[in-house]
């Protein structure tokens, strides 16, 4: 399997998240998990404020593997938002939503627990 880079604009991007019947607000960064010819995830992330992304999506096919995937492709969003520079990541998710215990994994925070719950992760410096 390997991890391809790419946008919002990608067919494959596309039609995958609308097997899910998703409808995304224009991620400006799309990771696709790649299995031979087929996708078998993806996840991605658009500009929260200057300082921040929030991941807006994250679906994995497998059931089997699905945290260590879905561990993979936040970790790899997050390398790619240090990157750019941002210091640190959003994510909303309903309160019943099985995504919540990895996100707590990465050491991600609960910071707003109402019909929604949003959910924040300060990345450390290396410096």
């Amino acid at each position: 399997m390997e991890i391809v880079v790419t946008d919002e604009r990608d067919e494959r991007f596309i039609e995958y998240c609308s097997s899910f019947g998703c409808v995304l607000d224009d991620p400006q960064v799309v990771l696709l998990l790649v299995n031979y010819d087929s996708i078998a995830g993806c996840s991605s992330f658009k500009v929260y404020d200057s300082q921040s992304i929030e991941i807006i999506s994250l679906f994995v096919d497998s059931i089997k593997n699905r945290e260590d995937i879905s561990y993979k492709l936040i970790k790899q969003l997050e390398k790619i938002a240090i990157d750019l520079e941002f210091k640190s990541s959003y994510v909303s998710l309903q309160k019943d939503d099985v995504l919540l215990d990895i996100f707590e994994k990465l050491d991600y925070k609960i910071i707003k627990n109402d019909d929604e719950i949003l959910i924040k992760k300060e990345f450390r410096s290396l410096i």
